[in-house]
């Protein structure tokens, strides 16, 4: 089949087309910045009001309000809790690391918590059969890292499912 249009006619409606085809792409890239700034625009406001409450007015008398106090001491007691974790001989993530290399391979660890205190503890927990979960907490008594190492009875006879959970107290606080 052929077009019925002359050669001129075909140029000036293919003309028309791409300006429409210019128009609609050009519409559509300001709707995108347009979303995109609006998207934007929390962030930016907050980091304003944020840089605003970040550098407050030093009054003339140099004193310190109670707002000031009240985050010297926030502050202040977030170091004290910090501070173990900075001068730790031994690293919380090494420790997992060790009592994760005794597993048997037959035994999946779905997570694993660490509480830091005195003393500090990790519960990992996971699935296995009955046979490799004993392995596995033998494997853990016989290091000397740990001062206990728990299994709850009902892991031990075999669980639907086979999950566990493993509490190992530390033999000495990170």
């Amino acid at each position: 089949m052929s077009n019925v249009l002359p050669h001129e006619a075909q140029k000036v409606v293919w003309g028309m087309y791409r300006a429409r085809f210019v128009v609609a792409g050009s519409l559509v890239g300001l709707a995108a910045a347009a979303l995109s700034g609006l998207a934007l625009l929390p962030t930016y406001l907050a980091l304003q009001v944020g840089q605003r409450d970040s550098s407050p007015e030093i009054s003339s008398r140099g004193s310190v309000d109670q707002a000031d106090r009240e985050g010297i001491i926030h502050t202040q007691s977030l170091l004290a809790a910090l501070s173990p974790l900075l001068a730790a001989t031994t690293t919380p993530t090494e420790t997992i690391a060790l009592a994760l290399s005794l597993r048997p391979a037959h035994v999946t660890v779905d997570h694993v918590s660490y509480t830091s205190g005195s003393p500090s503890t990790i519960m990992i927990v996971g699935s296995a059969a009955r046979e490799a979960i004993n392995a596995y907490r033998q494997a853990l008594q016989s290091d000397p890292h740990w001062k206990s190492v728990s299994v709850p009875v009902g892991d031990l006879a075999g669980a639907v499912g086979g999950q566990f959970s493993v509490t190992l107290v530390l033999a000495k606080d990170l």
